[in-house]
């Protein structure tokens, strides 16, 4: 009986967004809340050169400050952790990302 009650509390939690999770250093995504230092990056078609609809960390150019952060946060951005970043990956990321501290 207690064990069922705390598996209905640790549910309950998770469907309210309280899940303990692992603590990650860099950024958090949380949906609908926009990070000003990423609105003017470059459309995902811009960047994917070679046309394969998706986009490798070699892709995004070193000089373009609004891609900085996605540069150094690469691996948190893909989110299947394939090694590339899909166009739904690289748009997730640079509409919904939240740095620390901000």
């Amino acid at each position: 009986m207690v064990r069922t009650n705390v598996v209905l509390v640790s549910v309950l939690f998770c469907m309210l967004g309280v899940c303990a999770a692992p603590a990650m250093a860099g950024p958090k995504i949380q949906p609908g809340v926009r990070n000003p230092g990423m609105t003017d990056a470059p459309p995902f078609e811009d960047l994917d050169k070679n046309h394969d609809g998706k986009l490798m960390r070699s892709e995004i150019p070193r000089n373009v400050e609004a891609l900085k952060q996605l540069r150094a946060h690469f691996n948190e951005a893909d989110l299947d952790g394939n090694g590339s970043l899909s166009k739904y990956e690289y748009q997730r990321y640079v509409s919904n990302i939240v740095s620390s501290g901000v």
